[in-house]
């Protein structure tokens, strides 16, 4: 449909003043992801180089750290911590609310380089319907990399990360993203407390009818 700012002007110029219109919001639009991208890498960043700094690289069999945060450290942010300190990760389990596109991609990452070997998801009920684009990510990985995806009733903030004998608990009031926010958090290196979370997650059944999810 023409629109009527642009009747009496000749078709070929409008189409080129559309054209120019469009490519100005593609910029921005991508201008705008740079910027968000930058924020998340220092983000990131300065998380590390905390956590790096109050944390061991690893932690002692019976030992509990306990964090506070203002919101510059979420739960990713410890896995990060405790994959600095080993070769790989048999498996990491999160149970989140929600979780964020960059994070998934990352976590991506860390199964295709072999970092993780296996990872299983547990997400609110939200999950599918009001993070359409994190869903549907997440079911790609579920089928790249053998990732599991299960739809729960869910607010707990649970991230189990094993390698051999090495049992991580990192239990935290922070979503896997990052908000403005005071969070708490407690890295327990405990195998008894692994094995609880354990069992109960793996008796958790996915409410999501999507035959891709298992």
């Amino acid at each position: 449909m023409q629109n009527a700012l642009f009747d009496g002007f000749d078709p070929a110029e409008v189409a080129m003043v559309n054209r120019q219109i469009a490519a100005d919001r593609a910029e921005t639009r991508r201008a705008t992801a740079q910027k968000s991208a930058n924020r998340h890498h220092m983000r990131r960043a300065n998380a590390e180089a905390t956590l790096a700094e109050i944390l061991p690289a690893t932690i002692a069999p019976g030992e509990t750290w306990h964090v506070m945060s203002r919101g510059d450290i979420d739960s990713l942010s410890y896995v990060r911590h405790v994959l600095a300190g080993v070769s790989h990760l048999d498996h990491l389990l999160m149970s989140t609310w929600c979780i964020a596109k960059n994070d998934l991609t990352e976590i991506a990452n860390w199964l295709d380089s072999g970092r993780v070997e296996q990872f299983d998801l547990y997400a609110g009920e939200i999950f599918p319907g009001s993070y359409g684009d994190e869903y549907e990510q997440m079911l790609a990985m579920c089928e790249n990399y053998g990732a599991r995806l299960v739809i729960a009733k869910n607010h707990s903030k649970v991230t189990l990360c094993s390698v051999d004998d090495y049992k991580i608990v990192i239990e935290s009031s922070a979503n896997v993203n990052t908000n403005p926010r005071i969070e708490q958090s407690a890295l327990h290196h405990n195998a008894d407390l692994h094995s609880f979370y354990l069992e109960f997650f793996n008796g958790v059944k996915s409410i999501d009818k999507s035959s891709k999810t298992h």
